[in-house]
């Protein structure tokens, strides 16, 4: 019985006698890098974040500027067969303005996929098969007026029809591959978003945990003393 009292004599002159406040400035250093610790991290996280959020909005330029290239793919086709059933020489400036249009859509879409590895495959894939496709149709515009059955005939022709599926599934591979992309991204920024809001609170609330603890410590520790 005389050892417990003795003991716990010893631990009421540890915590009473201003041990407590000796503890108390340890404590505040610590909560003080915790919180530093936490402005470091979360720079580190912020950053990551932001370019998940890049690479997330340029899937979504690439995606829009897909579709401005198949508008003008379309365009071009529409303005071909126009000019060959009409005569109408207006046509002919139709696609010259489509023509620039999806110059302007590949070179947008080669500078956007240029950091993307993944995706530079299947741009030049599409690239090519789109310019056989164009090519055609241009051809078709050179003949002039007047040659109406020769265009149905040519655009009837099983090779060129082929030509132009090529085409169409290599946009919608494209397409398919950006999707995925978008998605993937999209995963990874809210997973890093999450992270980085939980690390924030965990390391905050140890922070302040420790900053009350500390004032805690003081208050005893002088009121001991």
């Amino acid at each position: 019985m005389s050892a417990a009292i003795s003991a716990f004599r010893s631990v009421h002159v540890l915590f009473w006698r201003g041990h407590l406040r000796q503890l108390g400035m340890p404590t505040l250093f610590a909560a003080i890098a915790l919180l530093l610790s936490a402005i470091m991290l979360l720079s580190v996280n912020v950053s990551a974040l932001r370019e998940s959020l890049t690479w997330v909005r340029r899937s979504h330029e690439v995606l829009m500027r897909l579709y401005d290239l198949n508008d003008d793919v379309i365009g071009n086709e529409m303005s071909s067969r126009g000019y060959a059933l009409t005569n109408d020489p207006s046509f002919l400036q139709f696609q010259r303005d489509e023509q620039k249009g999806l110059a302007v859509a590949i070179a947008s879409l080669r500078s956007l996929v240029a950091r993307d590895p993944s995706q530079v495959r299947r741009f030049e894939d599409m690239r090519g098969a789109i310019g056989v496709r164009v090519d055609f149709f241009r051809r078709l515009m050179a003949l002039g007026p007047n040659h109406a059955k020769e265009v149905g005939d040519a655009i009837s022709a099983p090779a060129n029809r082929a030509s132009m599926r090529r085409a169409r599934r290599a946009v919608d591979a494209f397409r398919a591959g950006e999707v995925k992309l978008l998605e993937e991204r999209q995963f990874t920024a809210a997973r890093e978003a999450t992270q980085t809001f939980r690390l924030a609170v965990g390391i905050v609330a140890l922070a302040f945990l420790l900053g009350g603890l500390c004032f805690a410590l003081s208050i005893y520790g002088r009121a001991g003393a």
